[in-house]
């Protein structure tokens, strides 16, 4: 079995309960698989052999679908990076392997199930490196208190009056009263790293 093929087939097993908890940005493409398989993606939609494909999304920038026996792993290092796809036969060890990008496009992410509420935490956030200014996450928080974390959904608690959201090592601290919103941060307790979170 190819390690890149076998890697990604771990991975979509790992995290199979996450599956479709983050929006869908599938790249638009078109590869050639060997078994004579031919896989398109349009607007969101793959099709395998020209039978649309049930999707899955494993991971920002992660995805799987599968039409009958037929697995396709679609994976990039971002959303605006070419693809990089491969096919296992459901059942059969032996066949598996990498597919042949012939073209691509990055894809548009869907919008986001945001419910309505009240939440005093509710809208767009943005969390930058104090040091580079740098983007570090784009934080997105619907009326019920549902959070998003570069469009993957994460769990978050109220704790000492702020809305605490914690992704791996990274804890964002969001202050919901607009007197106090100037001290909403994130710290990454691994690199010790931290920045500011503005409201916007």
């Amino acid at each position: 079995m190819h390690k890149k093929s076998a890697l990604l087939t771990v991975i979509t097993l790992a995290i199979a309960a996450y599956a479709g908890s983050a929006a869908a940005a599938v790249p638009n493409f078109t590869a050639d698989c060997p078994m004579d398989i031919k896989v398109k993606s349009q607007d969101g939609n793959v099709y395998i052999n020209g039978k649309k494909a049930s999707l899955k999304t494993n991971a920002p920038n992660a995805y799987s679908a599968q039409s009958g026996k037929i697995m396709i792993g679609i994976s990039a290092d971002s959303a605006t990076s070419e693809p990089s796809i491969d096919y296992a036969i459901k059942h059969d060890n032996r066949a598996n392997g990498i597919c042949t990008v012939q073209s691509w496009s990055a894809g548009k992410a869907t919008s986001l199930p945001m419910a309505k509420g009240d939440s005093p935490y509710q809208g767009k956030w943005i969390a930058k490196n104090s040091g580079t200014g740098q983007t570090v996450a784009v934080i997105r928080v619907d009326g019920k208190e549902q959070v998003w974390v570069n469009d993957v959904k994460v769990k978050a608690k109220r704790a000492d009056g702020a809305l605490q959201i914690r992704q791996g090592m990274i804890l964002y601290t969001l202050q919901g009263d607009p007197r106090v919103r100037g001290e909403s941060e994130w710290q990454d307790s691994d690199a010790g790293s931290t920045g500011p979170i503005s409201f916007e």
